[in-house]
C-alpha cells in the first residue's frame, strides 16, 4: 500500500513560493483571444493559462502547471454562478507594445505583461492591484504546487479567510493554512504555540478567500479608497501569507497557493468591501431566507442522553422563563451510534417526545455525522438490521480502500469516531463497549464513509433522512464530524492528521463545456476540503426533498467556500477560556466577510479549559463540577446575544451543566435580560438577513463595514461591532470580577465620526444628549448586568414583544422606533423592512412583505414635524398582527398634533387605551419622551406626522 506520506500535511511554514527552487511564468510566447473577447489564453512553452472576464470588475485566472494541460472541465463545489455581469458587457483589448496587453471592461483596466507575465489592475487611472514584480504566478516544474504572489499597498488591511483563530480582525502579518481539521480546543498543529491566540492552525472549515480594504492608499497606489478580493478555489491544502517574515522576507507582498491542482483564482475589485462580498457571494452563491427560529437562542449539550434529561432541559428554560427556540441532541440519541437512527431505549416514543416540545415551542436538532457504523450490534447488543446503511451499501455508495497507484481495492475503508469516554455518568450500554480497568468506557465506532463526490450518493444519502424528517418531525440538522473526523488513535499511516489518508481514492464530478459530466477518481489530498460541501449539498437536498414547503437548516462543524448555500457554521471545540471568548468576535465577522453569514461559537465553551472553575468527577452516577465560571459564561451570553447563530453547548461528559438557568442568580437575571433584547430585536436581524440574501452584506459586521471613511474605526475593529446598519455594540470581553485581583469592568467605547450616537435605553429611560461621532468613551463602566449598546443618530429599528419562543405569539405587532437625527427619506436611505411568515417555503415564491420605511424632521414656521412614511415596495404576505407602532423618539415635549395620511389622530392618553384602541391612536410617554403611534396595517403607503 502506498503511504499517506506521499500527501504529507505541510505546515504554514513548509510552503515557500518566496525562496529560490520556484519558476516564474516568464514570457509569454503566443497569445489568443476568443470570439466573445472574455476569454484569453496565453502560452508558454509547453504550458499554458488562461484569464476569462467574469464582469465589469472580476476576472478569473487558471494554471495548470502541467505541460499540454487544457481547461475544458469545471470541478468546483465552491461555485455556482460565474456571470458577475456579462449581460451586456463590452470588453475591448489591444496590444499597447510586443509586451503590454491591455483588457478594458468600462470599470477597470487590466494589463497584462508578456515579458515577462505579470497582472497589473487600474480603476479610472488608478493602481489597485498587481502582481509582485518578477513573481506573480509561480509553480516548481515537475511539481503540482502552485502559487500567486501580489504586492501589499501601503495602508491595506485584510480579512475574510473563513474560519480562523486569533483575536485581531485584521489578517495582515500572519500565515495561514486551508484544510479541514478536527482541531479540538485548537491545540495544534500551529506555528509556534497552539491555541486559540494563534491563527497559523488548520481549523474545521476552509474559506481562501481574501478581502483587501484600502480606505487611504498612499504611494503607488494613491488615489480614491478602494477594494479587491481574491478567492483560490482550490480544495487541496492551500495557504495564505500576508506579509509575514516566517521563512523569508515577505515585506509588501502576499501570496495564496496550494498543494496540488490547479492556480484558480478569481479576482474582484469594488470601491468598498460591500463590492467585493457582493461579487463573491454571487460567484459562491446565497441561500434563501433561514427559518425564523434560527436567530433565537439554542440549546445543545453532549450528555443529554436520554429523553428525561433532554426534558429536564427544556421544562427549566420555560421555567426560568429564558427565552429558547432550539435544543440540539448529540450522538446519545442513535441506536448504538447508527447514524440516522434514534435509541428507543434512551429515547422511546421519541416521535411523541418531539410533538410535547414542539407544543412548547421548541425545535429539534440532531446529530449527524457522515460515518456510517459497522458494528453489527444495535443498542440492546442483538445484531438487528441497519436499514440506512444497508441502503447505502445497495447503492454502491460507500468509499473502497483503494490508495494512490495501488489500483481498486475490494474491501470498505474503514474509519471510526472516537466520542471521548463515558466515565460512568451515562448509564445506557453501547455494545460491545466495556468500563475498563480505570472505569472508563470509550466511546467509539468503527464504519465506513460515503463517496460523496458522487451525484448518485449524495442524493442517496439525503433519502435516509426520512426516519428523521417524516417519522419523528426532527426541524433541523446538526452536521458533525465534517472532515470527516476520524479516531487519532487508528492505525499509524493516520499519523496526526484525525482525518481520511491523504492517499485514499475519491470521487469527483468534472463537467465539461458542453454539461458532461465524467468521473475521476483522485487522492483525498488533492480533494480533502471540498467533502464536506458535497456532504453539505447531499444533506440539503435530501431533506428539501423530504419537506419541500417548510424551510430547513442545517448548522455545520465544517465547510468550504460556497458552504452557505446550504449551511450556517459553528467554530467547532471551543474551550472555557477567555481566549476563546476573545476570538468569538473577530472570528464571526471574518467569516461574515467570506461568504457564511450564520456563524457563531459555543457559548461557554464546548471542553473544559482555563475558564472552568473546577475539575469534574463522577459522584452517584452524575458528573459533578467541570462549571464554567459565571462571570465568563454571562459575558459570552450577552456576546452571543448579537451575534447570528446563538447556541450555548458544552461536554455534559465533562462539565455538570452550563445553561444559564441552572446559575445562582443573578446569572439567569443578567444572561435572561439579553436573551429577552436579542427576541425583541430579532426583526433587526432578520431584515440584516434578507439584505445579505440579495447583496451578501453580512448581519454581523465590522465597523469599517458601515462607516469605512473614518480613520478612528480602524483602531477599535476587534472587540466592537454592529447588527445591522445602526446598531453598535460594544461587549466586555476581558475578566474582571473574578480576576485576580479583582478589577473594575471598564472598557473604553469609540463612535464612528460622522454620525451622531444614543446610548441604548430601550425605551426605558428618555435618551441622553446625543454624543458626537469620533467621540472615544474611555472609561464606559459596564459591570455583569450591563453591555455598551450605542444606535446611530436617525436611526429606524423595528422591535417586537417578547416571546418565550418564536411563533409563540400569533399576533406580535412591531414598534418601529425612530430616532432623531438626520433624515431618511430617499430610498437609498429608507430602512427595508421584510415580513414573511418565517417558516414556510412561499417567501421563495414571492409570499413575502419588503416595505421602505422612511423618516424627516421638517421646521416650518416656527414648529417642527417629525415624519414618517411607510411605503410596501413587494405586498404579497400580511403579518398576524393588524397594526404597528410607531414610536418617535427623542420627544422631549408633548406633540401638538399627530396625523395619518392628513387626518388627526385622537392622543388616548396613557398605554393601556393605545394597547386597547381600536382605530389609530396616539399618546405620549413623558416619563421616556416618546410619542407612541398606533397605526392600522391597512395602507400599503401611508405617512404619521407628529407636529410639535
Amino acid at each position: 500500500m502506498s503511504s499517506s506520506n506521499s500527501f504529507p500535511f505541510v505546515p504554514v511554514n513548509g510552503f515557500t513560493p518566496n525562496n529560490p527552487g520556484w519558476s516564474s511564468v516568464g514570457n509569454i510566447d503566443s497569445w489568443s483571444a476568443d470570439a466573445s473577447g472574455q476569454n484569453f489564453t496565453f502560452v508558454f512553452g509547453s504550458r499554458s493559462l488562461v484569464i476569462q472576464i467574469l464582469g465589469p470588475t472580476a476576472y478569473r485566472l487558471r494554471f495548470n502547471p502541467a505541460s499540454g494541460a487544457t481547461y475544458n472541465a469545471e470541478t468546483s463545489t465552491a461555485v455556482v454562478s460565474r456571470d458577475l455581469g456579462l449581460t451586456g458587457l463590452n470588453v475591448t483589448h489591444s496590444l499597447v507594445n510586443p509586451g503590454l496587453l491591455v483588457i478594458e471592461t468600462g470599470s477597470i483596466t487590466i494589463q497584462i505583461g508578456l515579458a515577462p507575465f505579470a497582472v497589473q489592475v487600474l480603476r479610472n487611472g488608478q493602481l489597485i492591484h498587481q502582481d509582485a514584480p518578477g513573481q506573480g504566478v509561480l509553480y516548481i516544474p515537475n511539481q503540482q504546487v502552485i502559487a500567486v504572489m501580489k504586492t501589499t499597498p501601503p495602508g491595506a488591511g485584510y480579512y475574510g479567510l473563513g474560519e480562523k483563530a486569533g483575536s485581531q480582525i485584521t489578517k495582515n502579518n500572519f500565515t495561514y493554512t486551508f484544510f479541514n481539521f478536527d482541531n479540538f480546543t485548537y491545540n495544534g498543529p500551529a506555528l509556534g504555540d497552539p491555541g486559540p491566540l494563534n491563527p497559523t492552525e488548520p481549523l474545521y472549515c476552509s474559506i481562501p478567500v481574501l478581502v483587501e480594504f484600502n480606505p487611504f492608499p498612499s504611494g503607488a497606489f494613491s488615489g480614491a479608497g478602494f477594494a479587491t478580493g481574491v478567492f483560490l478555489d482550490n480544495p487541496a491544502q492551500t495557504f495564505a501569507n500576508i506579509a509575514s517574515n516566517d521563512y523569508s522576507d515577505m515585506t509588501g507582498k502576499y501570496y495564496m497557493g496550494a498543494l496540488y491542482n490547479e492556480l484558480d483564482y478569481y479576482f474582484f475589485a469594488g470601491s468598498a468591501v460591500p463590492d467585493i462580498l457582493q461579487q463573491y457571494t454571487t460567484l459562491t452563491g446565497r441561500s434563501p431566507m433561514p427559518p425564523r427560529y434560527v436567530f433565537g437562542l439554542h440549546q445543545g449539550a453532549y450528555g443529554y442522553y436520554d429523553r428525561y434529561k433532554l426534558a429536564a432541559a427544556a421544562n427549566s428554560y420555560r421555567g426560568a422563563r429564558i427565552p429558547c427556540d432550539g435544543l440540539h441532541i448529540d450522538v446519545d440519541f442513535q441506536d448504538n451510534y447508527r447514524t440516522f437512527t434514534h435509541s428507543e431505549m434512551k429515547f422511546p416514543n421519541a416521535q411523541e417526545l418531539f410533538s410535547d416540545l414542539h407544543g412548547i415551542g421548541f425545535k429539534m436538532s440532531t446529530n449527524i455525522t457522515p460515518i456510517i457504523t459497522d458494528n453489527p450490534l444495535n443498542q440492546e447488543g442483538v445484531k438487528a438490521p441497519y436499514t440506512q446503511r444497508d441502503n447505502l451499501i445497495a447503492a454502491n455508495a460507500l468509499i473502497y480502500d483503494s490508495r494512490y497507484q495501488d489500483g481498486e481495492s475490494p474491501d470498505l475503508y474503514e474509519g471510526g469516531v472516537n466520542y471521548g469516554n463515558n466515565r460512568g455518568n451515562n448509564p445506557y450500554p453501547s455494545p460491545p463497549l466495556q468500563f475498563n480497568r480505570n472505569g472508563l468506557m470509550p466511546l467509539a465506532a468503527p464504519g465506513n464513509y460515503p463517496d460523496f463526490g458522487l451525484a448518485a450518493v449524495r442524493e442517496k444519502w439525503g433519502q435516509q433522512y426520512q426516519h428523521l424528517i417524516d417519522d419523528l418531525g426532527l426541524d433541523m440538522i446538526w452536521q458533525d464530524m465534517t472532515c470527516p473526523a476520524i479516531d487519532p488513535n487508528l492505525p499509524p499511516e493516520n499519523e496526526y492528521y484525525k482525518t481520511f489518508p491523504q492517499n485514499l481514492m475519491m470521487a469527483q464530478e468534472a463537467t465539461a463545456a458542453d454539461g458532461t459530466i465524467t468521473v475521476n477518481y483522485l487522492p483525498n489530498a488533492q480533494l480533502h476540503n471540498s467533502y464536506v460541501n458535497n456532504l453539505l449539498n447531499g444533506t440539503w437536498n435530501g431533506i428539501n426533498t423530504l419537506r419541500p414547503n417548510t424551510r430547513n437548516f442545517i448548522i455545520a462543524r465544517g465547510g468550504y467556500a460556497g458552504m452557505q448555500r446550504y449551511a450556517g457554521l459553528w467554530t467547532g471545540d471551543s474551550a472555557s477560556s477567555w481566549d476563546f471568548l476573545s476570538i468569538n468576535l473577530p472570528e464571526v465577522l471574518n467569516l461574515g466577510m467570506s461568504g457564511v453569514p450564520i456563524s457563531g461559537c459555543d457559548i461557554g465553551g464546548f471542553a473544559t479549559g482555563s475558564g472552568t472553575t473546577t475539575q469534574s468527577s463522577v459522584i452517584g452516577g452524575s458528573i459533578v463540577g467541570g462549571i464554567t465560571n459565571y462571570e465568563l459564561l454571562t459575558r459570552w451570553m450577552q456576546l452571543g446575544a448579537f451575534l447570528p447563530w446563538y447556541r450555548n453547548h458544552y461536554d455534559g461528559y465533562n462539565k455538570q451543566f452550563q445553561e444559564p438557568f441552572a446559575y445562582g442568580e443573578p446569572v439567569p437575571t443578567n444572561c435572561r435580560k439579553y436573551v429577552e433584547l436579542r427576541y425583541r430585536m430579532m426583526q433587526v436581524q432578520y431584515d440584516a438577513m434578507y439584505q445579505w440574501t440579495k447583496s451578501g452584506l453580512p448581519v454581523a459586521r465590522p465597523l469599517f463595514l458601515n462607516d469605512p471613511q473614518d480613520t478612528g474605526v480602524y483602531g477599535h475593529l476587534n472587540d466592537q461591532f454592529f447588527v445591522g446598519g445602526d446598531f453598535l455594540v460594544a461587549p466586555i470581553l476581558t475578566q474582571h470580577e473574578t480576576a485576580n485581583p479583582p478589577t473594575s469592568p471598564v472598557r473604553g467605547v469609540y463612535l464612528p465620526a460622522g454620525s451622531d450616537w444614543y446610548s441604548f435605553t430601550d425605551n426605558t429611560a428618555p435618551l441622553a444628549a446625543a454624543v458626537p461621532g469620533g467621540t472615544y468613551i474611555s472609561n464606559y463602566y459596564a459591570d455583569l448586568t450591563l453591555v455598551p449598546i450605542y444606535i446611530r443618530a436617525g436611526a429606524i429599528l423595528p422591535f417586537s414583544n417578547l416571546e418565550q419562543w418564536v411563533g409563540q405569539l400569533p399576533e406580535n405587532p412591531l414598534t418601529i422606533n425612530f430616532y432623531p437625527g438626520p433624515d431618511r427619506w430617499t430610498d437609498e436611505a429608507a430602512y427595508e423592512l421584510y415580513q414573511d411568515d418565517g417558516i414556510t417555503t412561499q417567501a421563495q415564491a414571492g409570499k413575502f412583505r419588503l416595505s421602505r420605511v422612511y423618516q424627516q424632521t421638517v421646521n416650518s414656521n416656527g414648529s417642527v414635524q417629525r415624519q414618517v412614511r411607510i411605503a410596501r415596495v413587494t405586498d404579497n404576505y400580511a403579518p398576524g398582527a393588524k397594526f404597528i407602532y410607531v414610536a418617535i423618539l427623542g420627544s422631549i415635549t408633548c406633540a401638538k398634533q399627530v396625523t395619518r395620511d392628513g387626518t388627526v389622530l385622537t392622543d388616548v392618553g396613557d398605554p393601556q387605551s393605545l394597547e386597547y384602541a381600536t382605530a389609530d391612536a396616539w399618546y405620549w410617554n413623558q416619563s421616556i419622551n416618546v410619542v407612541f403611534v398606533k397605526i392600522f396595517d391597512n395602507k400599503s403607503d401611508t405617512t404619521v406626522v407628529a407636529s410639535y
